[in-house]
């Protein structure tokens, strides 16, 4: 039996140590498989490391090239894109040097009232001139520019400071027309030395010589004079009747003064002249009807932009999108310094062709620097408002060709219609029958009576009120009970017919042919000025609520959100548009060297 007992406890722990050493096995095997399996996943692992790797090279990779392909693109629409007018020039790039056109057009953009091209084209390769060492044609190189975008002639005693000029055709004038030199002088009412004009044309070589017939100034000195203040002018070049026979009906290219006849010019400037035969049928001159034949074209005009600290942005959308939907078609500005973000919304409508710029600086000599030319011009209100009249002459003269009427207004202004009447279309055509009987020509101007909209804002009565806080007009219905008197703070559409000087407020002088000016009952339109009365108020019994702003709320509202959704759509679009042309012909850009140096050896 204890034999028996033995060979069984034998056989269990033999049976114990097989199990183990399998259990060991099995343990070992699992060991390797997880072993195996790290070392998979290892790889695994590095791969997938190696692959992403290869990925981000190739994205990165992929970005370059578009950024090159984007950088390219880029280029190539800031060279054909119109300029947009900015309140400080861009930083210094390294660009290729221009030649030849490409010159001229760079000269005439930096110095837009010069005519390189006239000069290039006609006035230097045909020697220009009265004869020999008289009367030269201006070398643009010789021309004594003033703070930049003026030209200076001295005759006598007087200093002249020249901005443009224009030449006026109207039915008006007399004979063969007018060249309208828009200057400053640094005298007022007082006698001018005797000075010339050299008129220029295309393939004539000699100028045609003419004295200045009146210096007229837009300006009175009963509103104010110091001594050596630049005042505004307008001289007055008449073509005479009878041309050289090689003349016919050309238009003169350019204009510069002198004090005699043989004197070499140091000032030149292009003369603006843009027929147009799409002006309107006016009061007074339509047949049987009392309305036009088709709407009025109105531009409006201006001062000179100057918000350097001001984020107005948004009251600008709002005011020129309100402008549109009355019938302004379309508006001109000048440029003295702006906020950025402002900016932007200028190049905006500049893109979209509803708003063309013009630089601008003071006749004076203030340099155009963004703290001290702030400074300046809120602090020295007399050389503010002579420079004034000089963008708001020369945004009608520059215009007159294009518009029915001319307007000119601060951007706190709105010449509103009344009652149901949406458009100043509207103000017109209510006001024709009146004017056809008593005035069959029709009126240099039509004014508008002016009233204040304080800065008080009503309590909000419902839910409408609360969704327009971001409109100005909208939110300030608060009005100065009693209106200015006629004739101050007015404003008005100026007929370009006969108006022939303009202040800020009313024609100064008008041509032969219209009625004088109409002031509008505040029952057809009245100007809404916003900002506080000049005298003190009781905000009690002096205020009343006009609300006849918001019967545009609906389509302003809309109108304002359309532009703040889409302010770069324009450049992006234009990004588009070249992208593609440059894709349909991928070597437009492309040049030989030689071909390069070639056209280099002539270069202005």
């Amino acid at each position: 039996m204890e034999a028996i007992s033995s060979v069984a406890m034998s056989t269990r722990s033999r049976g114990s140590f097989v199990k183990l050493a399998l259990l060991a096995l099995l343990i070992m095997f699992a060991f390797l498989l997880l072993l195996n399996s790290l070392h998979n996943t290892d790889l695994d692992l590095r791969q997938l490391e190696q692959q992403e790797l290869q990925q981000s090279r190739r994205e990165f990779e992929l970005r370059q090239r578009e950024s090159l392909n984007q950088n390219r693109i880029l280029k190539a629409l800031e060279r054909s894109l119109p300029p947009v007018s900015k309140a400080t020039p861009p930083p210094n790039q390294t660009v290729e040097e221009p030649v030849d056109e490409e010159m001229v057009e760079q000269l005439e953009y930096e110095l837009p009232e010069v005519d390189y091209s006239f000069w290039y084209h006609h006035a230097k390769p045909q020697n220009y001139s009265l004869g020999q060492n008289c009367s030269i044609y201006p070398d643009p190189l010789d021309l004594q520019l003033h703070n930049t975008y003026w030209q200076t002639f001295n005759n006598a005693n007087v200093t002249f400071r020249m901005f443009a000029a224009y030449l006026d055709l109207r039915k008006g004038v007399k004979g063969r027309g007018i060249v309208r030199v828009l200057a400053t002088a640094n005298q007022i009412d007082a006698k001018f030395p005797p000075t010339q004009c050299q008129l220029w044309y295309e393939n004539y070589t000699h100028p045609i010589m003419v004295n200045v017939t009146e210096f007229m100034s837009t300006w009175y000195k009963s509103w104010g004079s110091r001594n050596n203040y630049n005042y505004p002018h307008l001289l007055s070049c008449p073509v005479p009747d009878a041309l050289p026979p090689p003349l016919g009906r050309s238009i003169p290219r350019t204009v510069s003064l002198s004090s005699s006849s043989c004197e070499y010019a140091t000032n030149s400037l292009r003369i603006h002249y843009e027929n147009s035969a799409n002006l309107t049928a006016r009061p007074g001159t339509t047949n049987e009807t009392s309305v036009p034949s088709r709407p009025f074209s109105f531009g409006v005009c201006l001062k000179g932009f100057d918000f350097p600290y001001a984020d107005l942005s948004e009251r600008i959308i709002e005011w020129f999108e309100l402008h549109r939907l009355m019938g302004a078609t379309k508006i001109y500005a000048y440029m003295y310094d702006v906020h950025p973000a402002v900016q932007r919304v200028l190049d905006y409508y500049q893109r979209t062709g509803y708003l063309e710029m013009q630089q601008l600086t003071m006749a004076n000599g203030m340099p155009r620097l963004r703290h001290y030319h702030h400074l300046f011009i809120h602090r020295r209100m007399l050389a503010k408002r002579l420079n004034e009249l000089i963008a708001y002459n020369d945004c009608f003269y520059r215009n007159m060709y294009k518009h029915d009427f001319m307007v000119n207004v601060d951007i706190d202004e709105v010449i509103m219609p009344q009652g149901a009447m949406r458009t100043w279309q509207d103000i017109l055509d209510n006001d024709i029958p009146i004017t056809k009987m008593k005035c069959p020509n029709g009126h240099n101007s039509y004014c508008f009576i002016n009233g204040y909209f304080t800065k008080v804002v009503p309590e909000v009565r419902n839910h409408e009120q609360l969704e327009t806080d971001e409109l100005y007009v909208l939110q300030h219905t608060m009005r100065f009970r009693n209106y200015s008197r006629p004739g101050y703070a007015t404003k008005c559409f100026h007929d370009t017919r006969y108006s022939e000087a303009l202040h800020n407020h009313f024609a100064l002088r008008s041509m032969k042919g219209g009625c004088g000016a109409r002031t509008l009952p505040t029952d057809l339109a009245q100007m809404h000025h916003y900002r506080e009365p000049d005298n003190k108020y009781n905000i009690d019994t002096d205020v009343v609520e006009d609300r006849n702003a918001w019967k545009y709320a609906p389509e302003l509202r809309s109108a304002v959100e359309h532009v703040w959704l889409h302010l770069d759509d324009v450049l992006l679009l234009s990004s588009f548009t070249e992208e593609q042309r440059m894709l349909e012909d991928p070597d437009t850009d492309a040049q030989d060297p030689e071909q390069q140096q070639q056209t280099t050896k002539d270069k202005i």
